[in-house]
C-alpha cells in the first residue's frame, strides 16, 4: 500500500479491500496548490472527487459587484460535496474553490474510480452522507448569518469558525471583508472594539483570538 492511501486521514481507505486500496493509489492524484490560489472556477467541468489530505480550501460564490458569498470551509480529512454531485450527475462545478493554508493537499479520485467505491463499500456511502449532513448545517447556519446576525455578528462568527488550536489567525482586514461582503473600514473598526474588549489582539496580518467563548456571546454594537 502506498502512501495515497496509507498516509490518510479518511479511515475508511484503510479498511478497504487491498485491490480496492490499490486502483486508487493507481489512478487518482495528489494536487499540492500554493495558498491562495483558485483550484476550481465557477463553471469548470471537473474530472474526480476531491478530498483534502491536509490542510483547508474555500467554497465561495461572488455577488454583482465581485465580493465573496462564503458557502463553506473543506478541511483536513473532509471531501469536497460539490464535487461529488457534480460527478454524480454530470453537472458543472457550481462555485469558486480558493486554497486558504500553506501545505494543501488534495486526493482527486477519478469519476469511474469513485463511483465504483461508492457503489459497493458502504463505508465510503455512510462517509458521504456524513460529510452531506454536516454541509446543511454549515449552510443553514450561513444563512442564519447573512439574514439575522449583522455585520460585527459575522465578523465574531467568523473569527471563531476560523480560529485554529493556537488561536492566532493569519488573516488580514481585507481578506475579512472579502468573505463577509463588507468594506475594509467596517472589518477594522470592528476588530478595534473587540481588541478594546479585550477578545483580541491585533497585530500586522494576524488575529490573537485570546476569549473565544466571549467572542460568541458579545452584544452587538448599536452602529452596526
Amino acid at each position: 500500500m502506498n502512501s495515497k492511501t496509507q498516509e490518510s486521514n479518511f479511515s475508511f481507505f484503510r479498511d478497504l479491500p487491498e485491490d480496492l486500496r490499490n486502483t486508487i493509489d493507481r489512478d487518482s492524484k495528489i494536487i499540492m496548490p500554493e495558498k491562495g490560489q483558485v483550484i476550481v472556477r465557477k463553471g469548470e467541468r471537473i474530472g474526480g472527487a476531491y478530498l483534502v489530505k491536509s490542510g483547508k480550501i474555500r467554497v465561495y460564490t461572488l455577488d454583482l459587484n465581485g465580493n465573496e458569498k462564503p458557502i463553506y470551509d473543506i478541511e483536513e480529512g473532509e471531501i469536497c460535496i460539490f464535487s461529488v454531485n457534480c460527478i454524480f450527475q454530470k453537472i458543472l462545478y457550481p462555485a469558486w474553490v480558493t486554497v486558504d493554508s500553506d501545505n494543501t493537499h488534495i486526493l482527486s479520485v477519478p469519476t469511474k474510480t469513485f463511483r465504483h467505491l461508492y457503489d459497493n463499500e458502504r463505508m465510503v456511502r455512510d462517509f458521504i452522507f456524513n460529510s452531506l449532513s454536516q454541509r446543511l448545517f454549515d449552510l443553514m447556519s450561513a444563512i442564519e448569518d447573512v439574514t439575522i446576525h449583522n455585520v460585527g455578528q459575522r465578523i465574531n462568527s467568523l473569527l471563531v469558525r476560523l480560529c485554529p488550536e493556537n488561536r492566532r489567525l493569519n488573516i488580514s482586514h481585507q481578506e475579512i471583508a472579502t468573505r463577509l461582503g463588507t468594506a475594509r473600514e467596517v472589518v477594522s473598526r470592528h476588530l478595534k472594539f473587540l481588541e478594546k474588549s479585550g477578545c483580541i489582539r491585533l497585530s500586522r496580518m494576524k488575529i490573537q483570538i485570546l476569549t473565544p467563548d466571549e467572542l460568541v456571546s458579545l452584544p452587538p454594537k448599536n452602529d452596526q
